[in-house]
C-alpha cells in the first residue's frame, strides 16, 4: 500500500549528487563537445544519461544518450561500453515496467562483471535487478541479491553504498511484513546518511520508516516522519521523491478514513506522475485516487482512475499491483450492485493471486531438487578423490616396508570409515532436510485445493440467488461472503494461524450458510482454559469442512424446524489439538441415503484433503486423525454426528 524508496542512484556517490541540477547538466554537455571520441566521452555520455533517469526524470532522453554509449561504444570496439550501455538500457527498461526486458540487461551485465571479476560492475547489476525482482512480487529473491551485493560492497568497504543496499534490504523486508528488521535496516542507513550529510538519502531512510510506522498504526510517528522527509524533497526539488511521499500521505490519511485529505494528495502526487514516465508509479497513484473516489461515493471517476489503471498495470505485467486493482473495481460494482462485473473482477484478482503462489512454488522446489543434486554430487567427487589419495599413499608405503604399511593401512582405513559415516550422516541431514521443504510446500499446495473447493459452493449460491431475483439476500449474502474471503486471504500466506484466528473464521462461515440455507444454527465454541488461544497454531481451514459436513449432511436435512445445533469442543492432549465437533443432523446413514437419491453427484474432497494434510503435519504418517461417530437417542434413533480431529500442534 504504502510505496518505498530505493536509491535509484547506486552508481552515483549519492541521492544528492545533482543538488545543482541545471549547472551540472551545462558542464556535462559542454564537456562532451570538447572531448574526442574515446572511453571518456562513453563515460560522459552515461552520466548525461543517468542525469535524466534521477533529476528531470524522462527516460526518453535518457534512452538517447544510452544509444550514444552503445553507438560509440561500437564504433570503438569497446567492450567496457557496450555493458555500460546494458546496464543503461536495463535500468531504463526498469523504468519503463518492462521488466522482462531489464531482467535481460541487466544479467548480460552480471555475466560480463562475473567473467572480468568487476566487483563494482558486478555489485551496479545485482542491486538493478533485485529491485525488478521487488517490483515483480519476487521478494524472497530480491533479499538473496541484495545479502550478497551488501558482502560485496562490505569487503570493498564502501560506507555509502552499504547505506543504499541496506535501505534497500530494509524495503524488501517490509514487503514480507517484517517490520522489525525492516525498521533495523533502515535505522542502520540512516546512521551512515546522516553522518554524511547526505540529506536526501536520509529523507528517504525516513520515509521508509514512515511506511512501516503506519502498517504498525504508529500514525502520528508516520505522519511526522513523511512530512520531515517531504520538506527536504521540496528543497531539492526532486518530482519523484515529493510524489512518491505525497502519495505515502494520501495512503496514511486514507487508513484513518480521512478521505477527503487522502484525495487532495493522491491529486497532487499525480499530478506529478502523469508529467513523469513511470508507468509503475503512475498505476499505482491512478489505483490510489480511484480508491479515494469510491470510499467518497464518486463512482464515475473512480471508474475513470481504476480503467486507466488497469489498462496500464496490464501493459508492463505488475501483477502485485493488478490483484490490488482488480480488488477496487470489485469493491466498486459491489457498491454498483453490479454483482455479475463484481464476481468477474473477484475471479480475476484470485487468478492472479493464484498464478503468483504457483509460480513461488514452482520456483522453490526447482531450486531445493537442484541443491540437493548438487549437494549429492560433491559428495561423490569428495568420496572418490579421498579412495585416490588413500591408494597412492598406500603404494608409496610399500617402498618403505610391509610394518609401516600395515600402520598406515589401518590409520588409513580409521580415517576413511569415519569420513563414509561422516559424509552419510550429512546426506541424511540434506535428504530430510529436503522433504521438510518439500513436504511444506505440499502442505501450500493442498490448502490451495480446499480454498477453491469451499469458494465455489458459496459463489454458486450468489449465482442461483441472482437468477431467482433475490436481490436483496444476494446482496447481504455477498457482504458476509466478502467478510469471510478477506479472513481467508489473511491467512492465505501462512503456513499455520492461531486458533484465536480459525475460530473466528469459522463463525463467519456458520453465519454465511445460516443466511444460505434460511435455517436457524446455533454454535457453541469452548476452548479449554489451559489452551491460549492467541499463541496456539494449527493449519488454517483445517476445521471448516468437518462444519461443513455437518450442516450440509447433517442439518439442511432436519425435517423439522428445529433449529441446527453444532458444538465446537478444544481440549489439548500432548503435543496434539483435539478438535470435537458435533452436530444435531440427520446422521450419516440418512445422509447417504438422500444423496443416493438426487440427481446431482457432489464429490466432496475436504474430508480426504484434511486428513492428508494432518497426516503431512505429524511425525506418525499411518496415524488415524479424524474419528467419527453416529449419535443415538433413548431409542436409537440417529440423532447426529460427531467428528473428532487430531491436529498437531504447528510450530511458529
Amino acid at each position: 500500500m504504502f510505496r518505498y524508496f530505493v536509491i535509484l542512484l547506486f552508481t552515483l556517490s549519492s541521492a544528492s549528487a545533482f543538488s545543482q541540477p541545471k549547472l551540472k547538466l551545462d558542464s556535462l554537455l559542454n564537456t562532451i563537445k570538447l572531448t574526442g571520441k574515446s572511453q571518456t566521452k562513453i563515460d560522459l555520455y552515461e552520466q548525461v544519461c543517468w542525469f535524466h533517469i534521477v533529476t528531470t526524470p524522462d527516460v526518453v532522453i535518457a534512452e538517447k544518450y544510452a544509444d550514444s554509449v552503445r553507438l560509440l561504444a561500437e564504433e570503438l570496439k569497446s567492450e567496457k561500453g557496450r555493458f555500460q550501455a546494458e546496464y543503461n538500457y536495463g535500468v531504463i527498461a526498469h523504468m519503463k515496467g518492462n521488466y522482462p526486458e531489464s531482467e535481460e540487461h541487466l544479467q548480460a551485465v552480471i555475466n560480463y562483471a562475473k567473467e572480468k571479476g568487476d566487483s563494482a560492475q558486478l555489485a551496479k547489476g545485482l542491486y538493478h535487478l533485485a529491485m525488478v525482482n521487488v517490483y515483480q512480487g519476487n521478494y524472497e529473491k530480491a533479499m538473496g541479491q541484495y545479502y550478497r551485493l551488501l558482502a560485496i560492497e562490505e569487503r570493498a568497504n564502501n560506507t555509502q553504498k552499504i547505506a543504499s543496499v541496506l535501505n534497500a534490504i530494509g524495503a524488501a523486508y517490509k514487503k514480507l511484513n517484517k517490520f522489525q528488521e525492516g525498521i533495523s535496516a533502515y535505522r542502520q542507513a540512516n546512521k551512515i546518511f546522516k553522518a554524511a550529510n547526505l540529506k536526501v538519502d536520509y529523507a528517504m531512510g525516513l520515509s521508509n520508516m514512515a511506511n512501516i510506522f503506519a502498517l504498525q498504526e504508529l500514525y502520528d510517528s508516520a505522519k511526522l516522519a513523511y512530512k520531515e522527509a517531504l520538506a527536504i524533497f521540496y528543497d531539492f526539488k526532486n518530482p519523484i521523491f515529493i510524489a512518491t511521499t505525497l502519495g505515502n500521505l494520501g495512503n496514511l490519511y486514507e487508513t484513518r478514513n480521512n478521505y477527503d485529505s487522502a484525495l487532495v494528495y493522491h491529486q497532487r502526487a499525480l499530478a506529478i506522475w502523469r508529467q513523469n514516465t513511470r508507468k509503475s508509479s503512475l498505476a499505482n497513484s491512478l489505483n490510489n485516487n480511484g480508491k479515494s473516489f469510491l470510499k467518497l461515493k464518486n463512482y464515475k471517476a473512480a471508474d475513470s482512475h481504476l480503467m486507466e489503471a488497469l489498462q496500464i498495470a496490464r501493459d508492463i505485467k505488475a501483477k502485485p499491483l493488478l490483484v490490488d486493482i482488480y480488488s477496487n473495481i470489485n469493491a466498486l460494482y459491489l457498491e454498483r450492485k453490479d454483482f455479475e462485473k463484481a464476481y468477474h473482477y473477484y475471479t480475476l484478482s484470485n487468478h492472479i493471486k493464484d498464478s503468483l503462489f504457483n509460480e513461488t512454488n514452482t520456483k522453490q522446489i526447482n531450486e531445493l531438487q537442484t541443491k540437493f543434486e548438487t549437494a549429492k554430487k560433491d559428495q561423490q567427487i569428495t568420496v572418490l578423490a579421498k579412495e585416490k589419495e588413500r591408494r597412492g599413499t598406500i603404494n608409496k608405503a610399500y617402498a618403505a616396508g610391509l610394518v609401516f604399511t600395515l600402520l598406515l593401512g589401518g590409520v588409513l582405513f580409521y580415517a576413511y570409515r569415519q569420513r563414509m559415516l561422516l559424509t552419510e550422516k550429512n546426506t541424511q541431514v540434506k535428504e530430510s532436510d529436503f522433504k521438510r521443504q518439500v513436504s511444506e510446500l505440499e502442505m501450500k499446495a493442498l490448502r490451495a485445493q480446499i480454498n477453491p473447493h469451499f469458494l465455489f459452493n458459496c459463489i454458486n449460491a450468489i449465482n442461483v440467488m441472482i437468477r431467482k431475483g433475490e436481490t436483496e439476500n444476494a446482496c447481504t449474502y455477498l457482504a458476509k461472503f466478502s467478510r469471510l474471503v478477506r479472513l481467508i486471504l489473511e491467512n492465505a500466506e501462512e503456513s499455520a494461524v492461531t486458533l484465536e484466528s480459525e475460530m473466528a473464521l469459522m463463525e463467519a462461515y456458520i453465519q454465511l450458510e445460516e443466511l444460505r440455507f434460511l435455517r436457524k444454527v446455533e454454535y457453541k465454541i469452548s476452548i479449554h482454559e489451559s489452551i491460549r488461544a492467541e499463541s496456539t497454531y494449527l493449519p488454517s481451514m483445517v476445521i471448516q469442512p468437518v462444519i461443513e459436513n455437518a450442516i450440509w449432511h447433517g442439518i439442511v436435512h432436519k425435517e423439522n424446524d428445529t433449529a441446527g445445533m453444532i458444538n465446537v469442543t478444544v481440549s489439548q492432549n500432548s503435543d496434539e489439538l483435539l478438535c470435537t465437533v458435533e452436530d444435531n443432523g440427520v446422521g450419516r446413514e440418512r445422509a447417504k441415503a438422500l444423496r443416493d437419491k438426487s440427481l446431482i453427484a457432489n464429490k466432496s474432497l475436504g474430508m480426504k484433503i484434511t486428513e492428508e494434510r494432518l497426516r503431512l503435519l505429524s511425525r506418525n504418517r499411518s496415524a488415524h486423525f479424524i474419528e467419527i461417530t453416529d449419535l443415538k437417542d433413548a431409542f436409537s434413533h440417529p440423532s447426529g454426528t460427531r467428528v473428532v480431529l487430531h491436529i498437531p500442534i504447528a510450530e511458529q
